[in-house]
């Protein structure tokens, strides 16, 4: 038979065990910056003391480890600045840059520690050197962003755009760099041009004016790095020269095809009382079969489209790319009516004759309607195929 503790002594045990738990995980937690730096992490290793330290300044193993972490990291980040300055290869000093600020970090972490500052032997801010290393990154990139520009092609313009990016990154007082900015960028763009939708509809008075309107707007916000959507009339108004045009236009189109249906159902129903007579022991119920003919009208209005989709190239006129769209709208509507005795219908007789005769909307509406789901697989296309501009 098993012994049961007393429940003093069980919660005791708890408590020890708990306690036993603690110290080993502060033990775990006071040993990791140990083994970040004995594995090299010696920016960890001195951020994870210092973080100690300045919640407990009398850290003691943080207090040993701080100081020799921050002279490991030191010696290893200018040990690699100066074989990245002794290298040969062209954007050597983004990598300088990167040492320096990485440096810098770990004395503003220290500087900002009152107890760190008393063990840390004269700690340095490299603030010339960053300087120095940022004006010769930006120089690097810039030199060879007026290569790529010279070129004359977009894709390289593009290439150039970036590099003068990382040069105004590094030193935005770089000179002439907004201007080369601003020049990689439009020879980097390629403009497209949404040509006007046409409609013909010699029946109904319709207008793509929404249509278009939407696939304009959710075009610009698109945000492509390098391509700009412009409208035919901004392209008349600010003269500009487009590479591509989008032509959107209808195959063919059916708004408002009307179909109707009308059927006939007989009901009955058994054991309705369908009055009362007049007996020596008063008025008694009379059932019977209840009889009715229910009529049911079913109308739908159909409108679709075919949309024929292309983009060209604007001085070549040569197709990039073309697709058929299509799109369809149905609206729909039942009601009804019965002739007989009511007590013979359904549920659902009910609410099909509690319903009257509906019209669809104006033909401008379900021009929009059948046109909704055409104007998703344009806008889809258009992502897919302008998204490696990005």
């Amino acid at each position: 038979m098993k012994s049961i503790l007393p429940l003093s002594q069980r919660f005791s045990n708890t408590f020890l065990i708990m306690g036993m738990i603690m110290i080993m995980l502060l033990g775990v937690r006071c040993t990791s910056g140990k083994k970040r730096m004995e594995k090299g992490d010696y920016d960890t290793a001195v951020l994870q003391a210092v973080k100690r330290l300045r919640s407990n300044p009398d850290h003691k193993k943080a207090s040993n480890i701080l100081p020799m972490a921050y002279e490991y990291a030191t010696l290893y980040h200018l040990d690699e600045i100066t074989r990245l300055k002794s290298s040969t290869a062209q954007f050597k000093y983004d990598g300088v840059v990167r040492h320096y600020e990485q440096m810098n970090k770990l004395y503003r972490a220290i500087d900002r520690c009152p107890a760190c500052k008393d063990l840390v032997y004269n700690p340095k801010y490299y603030q010339q050197e960053l300087d120095e290393s940022r004006l010769a990154a930006s120089k690097a990139h810039f030199d060879q962003g007026v290569k790529d520009l010279e070129k004359r092609t977009m894709k390289m313009a593009r290439e150039a755009y970036k590099h003068f990016q990382r040069a105004h990154e590094y030193t935005p007082e770089y000179d002439g760099i907004d201007q080369y900015l601003a020049e990689s960028l439009e020879a980097a763009t390629l403009h497209v041009m949404i040509d006007d939708i046409p409609i013909h509809s010699r029946s109904l008075n319709l207008t793509n004016e929404f249509f278009q309107n939407q696939i304009i707007e959710e075009v610009k916000r698109f945000n492509y790095a390098f391509v700009q959507f412009h409208t035919v009339s901004e392209v008349d108004q600010f003269n500009i020269e487009p590479d591509e045009i989008v032509l959107i236009k209808f195959d063919d189109f059916v708004v408002g095809q009307t179909y109707v249906k009308e059927t006939q159902i007989q009901r009955s129903r058994d054991s309705v009382e369908m009055g009362h007579v007049e007996t020596e022991g008063g008025k008694m119920p009379v059932y019977g079969t209840a009889k009715a003919t229910v009529t049911h009208i079913f109308k739908s209005v159909t409108s679709t489209g075919l949309m024929d989709f292309q983009v060209v190239n604007a001085n070549s006129g040569q197709t990039l790319k073309q697709s058929k769209l299509p799109g369809t709208y149905i609206w729909e509507w039942d009601w009804g009516f019965y002739n007989g005795q009511e007590e013979a219908l359904e549920e659902e007789d009910l609410e099909i004759v509690r319903r009257k005769e509906a019209y669809p909307p104006p033909p401008q509406e379900l021009f929009i309607a059948f046109t909704q789901p055409i104007y998703n697989q344009i806008i889809n296309q258009m992502k897919r195929y302008y998204q490696v501009h990005n």
